[in-house]
């Protein structure tokens, strides 16, 4: 008999799931609260570049026929009698669970965020957001424009970075750079947190003329004196704000409620993906508290590792992260990087930035899972390597990586 396998969310990790898994072994079901898939990435262009790119299509159209598609939102899973329940009313019961529910923006967590990214938009909820913000960028004439993250949890960590680059390159195109002023804010100690791909960019930026605020926890915003505050005392006055805002688990409850961290991000074994205590539940995607990047090629690495592992083969994810940054003006560069191996220091190239460019174009083929092979072997010729000091040999002669 067909395994019952349930799916909870519709991303890029849920929709290649769904697709991998066979159909006379299992039966497939995706649970998720919209029908609307989008393609996340395509937002940080329609916010600074005005990009047509076709952002969102219909979930029921790239999954499989065998494919059970249920539009619902889950609004309970009980982990210990193997049943969710739906705003619906509905419920389903399980053999095995995967939770991709993905992350979603809190801005109310910032005094006075709600109201500014409602007035500015923003380039990580939505697509009218993203929108809105492109509208206010285009209108603006000179000042000060201030961009950071307003907590350490970022979707996509080169965002912010690749935000301030591309304003500085459509400001400098528009003749109107040498009006404004850019401000880029971190809550961490240095732009982009990883230091090896920090020593690239942190320079580019100087070099750009952006002023940089480190370690700015954002506390508050005062919308009648367009003012930042930040708990350590600084104080930043804008123009032209763009926040991103907090990200947090999604709005579901759970028995026990142990599973979820403060920021409601499911407690995730960071090999085998199944949540802690439960042999029969796996979470993937941005929604886990792995140490690693949230990010689509997580995502779908965490896929393939999942599908696997229902299907009775040995698999462990290995924390890779494999982002591609857009530096502006044609250069980009790859976050790449894994649990055992520092991020890789790749130097900006126009090839970086073809391919990152060409990626937006081949995400809806790669979700139908046609260019698997392709990425398999992508994968395998990028993989980083772990310092030859941090492996150690065990008793029985193997190597173990920390």
């Amino acid at each position: 008999m067909a395994r019952k396998v349930l799916i909870i969310g519709g991303g890029t990790g849920a929709t290649m799931l769904a697709k991998t898994l066979n159909k006379r072994t299992f039966e497939v079901t995706v649970l998720t609260a919209s029908l609307e898939h989008m393609f996340q990435p395509a937002l940080l262009y329609v916010a600074f570049e005005n990009s047509r790119f076709n952002v969102v299509r219909d979930e029921r159209s790239l999954l499989s026929r065998h494919v059970r598609l249920v539009h619902d939102r889950v609004t309970h899973i009980d982990l210990r009698k193997q049943e969710v329940t739906t705003a619906n009313a509905a419920h389903y019961r399980y053999d095995d669970l995967v939770i991709g529910t993905g992350v979603r923006t809190d801005p109310g967590q910032i005094p006075g965020l709600t109201e500014i990214n409602a007035q500015y938009g923003d380039y990580h909820s939505t697509l009218a957001w993203a929108h809105k913000l492109w509208a206010n960028l285009e209108k603006f004439q000179g000042g000060t424009i201030v961009l950071g993250q307003a907590s350490p949890i970022c979707k996509c960590p080169p965002s912010p970075v690749e935000g301030i680059l591309l304003i500085d390159e459509l400001l400098t195109k528009r003749g109107i750079r040498d009006k404004t002023k850019l401000i880029f804010f971190s809550p961490y100690p240095r732009p982009y947190p990883a230091k090896p791909m920090n020593e690239i960019v942190e320079p580019i930026m100087r070099e750009r003329g952006v002023e940089i605020m480190t370690f700015f926890d954002l506390d508050r915003i005062d919308p009648e004196t367009k003012t930042l505050y930040s708990i350590e005392g600084d104080e930043v006055q804008y123009d032209l704000p763009i926040i991103i805002p907090p990200f947090i688990g999604a709005d579901i409850s759970y028995e026990p409620g142990d599973v979820l961290d403060q920021s409601r991000l499911l407690k995730t074994d960071k090999q085998t993906l199944r949540v802690m205590g439960f042999d029969n539940v796996y979470a993937i995607g941005d929604g886990t508290n792995l140490p690693t990047s949230k990010s689509g090629v997580g995502a779908h690495l965490e896929a393939k590792v999942v599908a696997s592992m229902l299907a009775g083969k040995p698999a462990a994810f290995g924390g890779r992260t494999h982002c591609p940054v857009d530096l502006a003006y044609g250069k980009g560069t790859f976050v790449i990087g894994s649990y055992d191996a520092p991020v890789v220091k790749l130097q900006p190239s126009r090839l970086n930035h073809l391919m990152k460019m060409m990626f937006g174009r081949i995400y809806w083929l790669s979700l139908r899972g046609l260019l698997e092979p392709m990425f398999d072997v992508y994968f395998k010729l990028t993989e980083p390597k772990p310092p030859k000091a941090t492996q150690r040999p065990t008793a029985g002669g193997e190597t173990l990586r920390p």
